[in-house]
């Protein structure tokens, strides 16, 4: 899924600026629509990350980082279920279909540390409403960290929100929760909430996160639209939903008002919006595996048939192999990197402007550009600092403004040619179909100087 959006060379290439001049942007230094306002990197500590790999091996080893972060999200989340149920056959099915609800979205971008932060912050939030000796130290730590590398943080908050609540009518209607354990998690939000602001640009980083609120932009970018049950990359989502709906009923389970406040809230934002649906997929992973432990307590036969692959599992310390293989893959990795100059991976040239951006290199172009609304990341990962875009994927931070001028030059939309004298717009880089290269095609004061089956760029003579 390298292909399907450019946002990782946007990541690149601010991480590679934080290495290079050990400071951290809290301004826009990308673009010159909305140059030098205030926009901090959020996402700081998974961009010097992803630059960290990438000047080691690659886009290899930006791919190989977040493979491994979600492989240890998972194997984090199976070795939970296996020791709330003990079913490490039930436990496998339970995780594979998870992680194939998430897997709509995997892609090498900073919120591959949501995953595994979120399947932390879930599982020590539990622990701390089960239990009155855990710490509540732990849970600020993670959200130290969370903050600083992706602004899925803020999930964080609405979960820990779902906990206290669930905490709160067991208390007041069932008569289970405590006062104690109440305090205990305000403490553990009021701590977090702290800890979510220990970040380059203090709250900057909530204002950022939350400034995503166009309707307009939401309705027009394909991840946070609701999903599309007709694709076949939902229907996991869709077992998942019915599971934690019926399992609970059919197998006689009492889930904890907290996690019935969780699923619900996670569920509707799963529906909601498409991306959020990997965060539901590992939220409801404990759930499923307490009802499939009290199914288990009924089928003695499958009960024992568990028990024997546990002690198989233990057998041949099964949590050492995955540790073993990913020393020998990064070793192998590092070997093929240093004896072979050309990556396993790379931006596909037929759905960026990789040609293009060789030639521009080579022939760099003064003035402002204007540039396809995909293709702005990438266009910062190979012409930065020399070049500033017009637009890049940041639909949140451009605003709904921005966006709809693009729409209006990219679709040859009436006023179209004021967006282009208003922002100077000296050359464009388009692809070779698009109608307004048609458009400019057709005009005499743009010329074509560069094509090539993806791309075309024109300038403006007058």
């Amino acid at each position: 899924m390298l292909s399907i959006d450019s946002d990782l060379g946007r990541h690149l290439t601010i991480g590679g600026y934080i290495l290079k001049t050990r400071t951290i942007p809290i301004h826009n230094i990308l673009s010159y629509t909305k140059a030098n306002e205030s926009r901090p990197a959020y996402e700081w500590a998974a961009q010097s990350t992803f630059a960290v790999a990438y000047n080691l091996w690659g886009l290899d080893g930006v791919i190989l980082l977040c493979s491994l972060i979600i492989a240890i999200t998972f194997s984090y989340l199976y070795i939970e279920s296996v020791s709330l149920t003990g079913l490490p056959l039930t436990s496998m099915f339970i995780i594979l279909l998870a992680a194939s609800a998430s897997s709509i979205h995997w892609l090498p971008r900073p919120h591959v540390f949501t995953f595994l932060l979120l399947s932390f912050w879930t599982s020590f939030l539990e622990r701390a409403r089960k239990t009155d000796t855990d710490s509540i130290y732990w849970l600020p730590l993670i959200m130290l960290f969370w903050a600083n590398l992706h602004g899925g943080f803020i999930f964080g908050f609405l979960i820990w929100f779902a906990y206290l609540m669930g905490e709160i009518w067991e208390w007041a209607v069932s008569k289970d929760g405590t006062p104690q354990r109440i305090a205990k998690l305000s403490k553990i939000g009021v701590y977090s909430l702290a800890a979510s602001m220990i970040t380059p640009d203090g709250w900057g980083n909530w204002l950022a996160v939350l400034g995503n609120n166009s309707k307009y932009i939401l309705a027009n970018t394909i991840e946070t639209m609701p999903p599309d049950f007709h694709q076949a990359g939902t229907w996991p989502f869709v077992i998942l939903l019915i599971l934690v709906i019926i399992l609970p009923v059919l197998t006689r389970t009492r889930l904890h008002a907290s996690k019935i406040f969780l699923l619900a809230g996670m569920a509707v934002l799963g529906l909601y919006m498409a991306r959020n649906i990997p965060l539901f997929a590992i939220v409801s992973i404990s759930s499923i595996s307490e009802c499939a432990r009290s199914f288990s307590e009924r089928v003695t036969q499958w009960n024992k048939f568990e028990a024997r692959i546990y002690l198989l599992q233990e057998g041949i310390y099964s949590r050492l192999w995955p540790i073993i293989a990913t020393i020998g893959l990064i070793f192998f990795i590092s070997i093929r990197s240093s004896q072979h100059s050309e990556l396993t991976y790379r931006f596909n040239a037929s759905v960026f402007p990789v040609q293009s951006a060789n030639w521009l290199k080579e022939h760099p172009q003064s003035g402002n550009m204007f540039n396809e609304f995909n293709w702005g990341g990438y266009l910062e990962f190979r012409l930065w600092p020399q070049q500033l875009v017009f637009v890049d994927s940041q639909t949140d931070f451009y605003g709904e403004s921005i966006i709809r001028e693009y729409q209006k030059v990219i679709s040859i939309d009436p006023g179209w040619e004021e967006v282009i004298k208003k922002y100077s717009i000296k050359w464009v880089i388009v692809k070779e179909d698009s109608p307004l290269s048609r458009k400019l095609m057709s005009l005499d004061i743009w010329t074509s100087i560069y094509q090539d089956p993806v791309t075309i760029i024109f300038r403006k003579s007058k």
